[in-house]
């Protein structure tokens, strides 16, 4: 192929995908701020809050409405290829499908690896300033009690306690660990508790599991029947508001959290599926767009480009309809991490070179 010919399907591309791109991203910040729009009224929170909240988001936006926007801006370029009867043009001059696609396919393998870098570099800091200012300024919670940036760390009517990880899904705290102190400042005792359970209106701790770590008066080992009063300040979903969620870390922060809930013997099968995740969902506009490529370059009819659209839409609601279920196999265990985060790249990769080449 042509470098003109390359460039021309290579710019026509990249200007669907920003004008995509932008209508998805005002689209999402509009809903986002319909349903906060309560919130906001109620707590009387300034416009230039909501402005610089919006502001540290929109990365996070962007690059989540990137695979959807890389796929429409695909469906859109080659459609008005057609229209102008452009593809046919080429392929009758001998081109291949898999050379018409390979323009495509390029972009969006450099728009994959930017997505990675912007999600690992970018977008972590600017979530977390954006979830900071929704906590102080939006919600108006109240934080003084929490004394850590990267862990959680309460101050208590016994002592201070810290938090390991909040698993959301089981609404359960791992790896908690009991400060008590008396009077004086001095340390009386350190209880750990692996796991701590919300239900719904209070806590509960297996007392089987629960050790006593270090006591001035007693034995290290299991704690007695009767001796635990655990009384944790907070809710669950206060908890759950202060647990960094896996858009505000970097690949190296989820790889710490997951070696560290490794080294406690707790489960870490959740974040090590997040871990994988992240490496994963990077590149799902490349195998969207492979995906969809084959539909397009081959609709000859146009009642061909209603039934080509119409096909895309299945098929970018069956990828995230996939992802879903095999992510949520691997929080299970059911599906080891790696293969639950790639299985749905694999499957629509395989798919589309299938189809491309045949």
């Amino acid at each position: 192929m042509g470098s003109t010919i390359f460039k021309l399907l290579v710019v026509e591309y990249f200007a669907a995908l920003f004008v995509t791109l932008l209508g998805a991203s005002i689209l999402y910040i509009v809903v986002d701020l319909i349903e906060r729009l309560g919130v906001i009224l109620q707590h009387d929170v300034t416009v230039s809050t909501v402005g610089w909240y919006f502001l540290y988001k929109l990365p996070l936006v962007v690059h989540q409405t990137i695979p959807a926007a890389a796929s429409i801006a695909v469906v859109l370029a080659l459609i008005r290829h057609r229209r102008h009867r452009e593809i046919v043009a080429l392929m009758s001059a001998g081109l291949s499908p898999g050379r018409i696609a390979q323009p495509f396919l390029t972009a969006t393998t450099l728009l994959c690896f930017g997505n990675l870098l912007f999600a690992e570099f970018i977008v972590p800091p600017s979530t977390r300033a954006a979830q900071e200012i929704n906590l102080r300024d939006i919600k108006k919670r109240d934080r003084k009690k929490i004394i850590a940036e990267r862990e959680i760390w309460l101050r208590g009517p016994q002592g201070i306690y810290h938090v390991s990880y909040v698993d959301r899904s089981n609404q359960t705290l791992l790896g908690v660990t009991l400060y008590e102190f008396a009077s004086d400042f001095s340390l009386l005792r350190i209880r750990y508790f692996p796991e701590v359970r919300w239900t719904g209106t209070e806590w509960t701790v297996s007392r089987e599991q629960s050790r006593v770590l270090f006591s001035r008066t007693e034995g290290h080992g299991a704690a007695a029947e009767g001796e635990i009063y655990l009384k944790l300040p907070t809710r669950f979903e206060e908890f759950a508001e202060v647990q960094r969620e896996p858009e505000e870390l970097s690949l190296a922060d989820l790889w710490r959290q997951y070696t560290t809930l490794r080294s406690l013997g707790l489960p870490a099968t959740r974040i090590s599926v997040e871990f994988y995740l992240r490496t994963a969902l990077p590149f799902a506009p490349l195998v969207l767009v492979l995906a969809l490529l084959p539909l397009h370059i081959q609709a000859r009819q146009p009642t061909q480009f209603a039934t080509s659209v119409a096909a895309s839409a299945l098929i970018g609601f069956g990828y995230w309809l996939m992802t879903g279920a095999a992510s949520s196999l691997g929080h299970a265990g059911a599906l080891p991490a790696p293969v639950a985060a790639w299985l749905t790249n694999l499957t629509y990769a395989g798919a589309g070179l299938a189809f491309l080449i045949r």
